[in-house]
């Protein structure tokens, strides 16, 4: 049966993500226990082995997801982040509206100067979620542009992107020369497109229109407690080692977790209740499913569909699109960039009026941004902070998956656009 199903397993692996998807939302169950037990009968359906699902479920993602919680998870029961919040606010006072514009910018700031996105996200998205309960603004749409923030400035030349950038360009089969120029235009088309969809989000969300009566006065509020100023220097340790050092994120929250408790600055028991295990199975169980269909060839699938559309007008788009569809179910700068600057490098020289800087800049840009998709590590502290700072139902978990990756749709959908427009060629001013 095996055998005779080998050939239509692409699509069959494609309708029935379509199908789980559509049962998890009308029956409002936790899609990642149902996609688990689908993802091993399709894989038994395509010939591979249990591996094949369990390889598929990000166990890196789970650590991480799971540290960062716990860790912040005590900083929100010792009233560390309360606390910190309502000075926050008391700053800002009552010009709430430029509370995204900050989350954006001073993401984009931190993840430029070396982290990158990933510990840059899950930093100030995690904060931003926190800081928007307590101004009583949209708090995932809040962290949501932090996130944007991190993605956008996460090809600068001193980080982890822009670095790789440089190293898949010198590289056979593409051996160029990846000058200074290169890098700036690499950099500021992912910043342009990260803003682009930000401003469209902020006008889309009426985020200008946020505004908050705030009485708080920073004479009225408490200082930090012992427990709080402890909870605090944990936070900022951690940041500094994961920027500075770039130490795992995840793995360090532990450390700084297991310090916090040995102080006596937290109830670890109050913590570990506070950790959103249904959240984090929800996400990385769809992603073991997604795996699977992947190895089954339902996204190869697509992408071939969409190469067959190949030409010098169309390969930019077509190209970009591919990007973010790849970035769905695999890392950006594990998978994405190593797979496709070396096509990109064959289009460009197939196409004479395709320039290959245009090319790399829409693929990356692309594939940030569909990385705000509650699939990848973006999203899903996105969707794991929320439900860790309120009590959730699988409904409105759902509903928050729904609207994560429909905004990824969206993000890669303009970026196409801007790359139908030629906007990644940045009118040529770096070559």
């Amino acid at each position: 049966m095996t055998a005779f199903l080998a050939p239509y397993m692409p699509v069959i692996s494609l309708i029935v993500l379509a199908v789980v998807v559509a049962i998890g939302f009308i029956k409002k169950v936790n899609l990642g226990f149902l996609s688990l037990g689908v993802a091993f009968i399709l894989a038994m359906l395509g010939g591979l082995k249990a591996s094949a699902v369990t390889g598929g479920f990000s166990s890196s993602m789970f650590v991480t997801l799971v540290g960062v919680t716990f860790l912040f998870g005590m900083a929100s029961q010792n009233g560390t982040l309360d606390l910190f919040s309502k000075k926050v606010v008391a700053l800002v006072g009552k010009n709430t509206v430029l509370i995204p514009i900050l989350m954006f910018v001073l993401s984009a700031f931190i993840s430029a100067i070396g982290p990158g996105h990933i510990a840059a996200g899950i930093l100030m998205t995690t904060f931003a979620m926190y800081l928007a309960f307590e101004m009583k603004i949209n708090p995932w749409v809040t962290a949501l542009f932090a996130k944007l923030g991190a993605n956008a400035g996460c090809a600068s030349p001193l980080s982890l992107t822009g670095i790789l950038a440089k190293e898949l360009t010198t590289k056979e089969p593409i051996s160029m020369q990846f000058t200074g120029a290169n890098a700036a235009h690499l950099f500021l088309s992912t910043l342009l497109s990260g803003f682009v969809f930000t401003l469209i989000v902020y006008i889309g969300s009426k985020s200008y229109k946020v505004k908050a009566d705030n009485p708080l006065k920073w004479s009225e509020i408490p200082k930090f407690n012992r427990n709080q100023k402890l909870t605090m220097a944990a936070i900022v340790i951690m940041v500094i080692c994961c920027i500075g050092f770039k130490l795992d994120t995840g793995l360090f929250a532990f450390i700084m977790a297991a310090v916090l408790i040995l102080l006596g600055a937290a109830d670890e028991k109050a913590a570990i209740k506070g950790i959103p295990w249904g959240t984090l199975v929800f996400i990385c169980g769809v992603g073991a499913l997604v795996s699977v269909i992947d190895k089954l060839g339902g996204i190869t699938l697509v992408s071939d569909f969409l190469n067959s559309f190949l030409s010098e007008k169309t390969s930019v788009p077509i190209m970009a699109a591919t990007s973010g569809i790849l970035s769905w179910v695999s890392s950006t700068t594990g998978v994405v960039m190593p797979a496709l600057y070396p096509i990109a490098d064959q289009v460009a020289q197939q196409f004479t009026g395709v320039n290959y800087m245009e090319l790399i800049s829409a693929i990356t840009a692309t594939s940030f941004a569909a990385a705000i998709s509650p699939l990848s590590t973006g999203g899903a502290i996105i969707m794991s902070s929320y439900s860790a700072s309120k009590e959730t139902t699988n409904e409105e978990m759902n509903k928050l998956f729904k609207n994560l990756f429909l905004l990824s749709v969206a993000n890669v959908g303009v970026n196409v656009l801007m790359s139908a427009l030629g906007v990644f060629s940045l009118g040529g001013l770096f070559y």
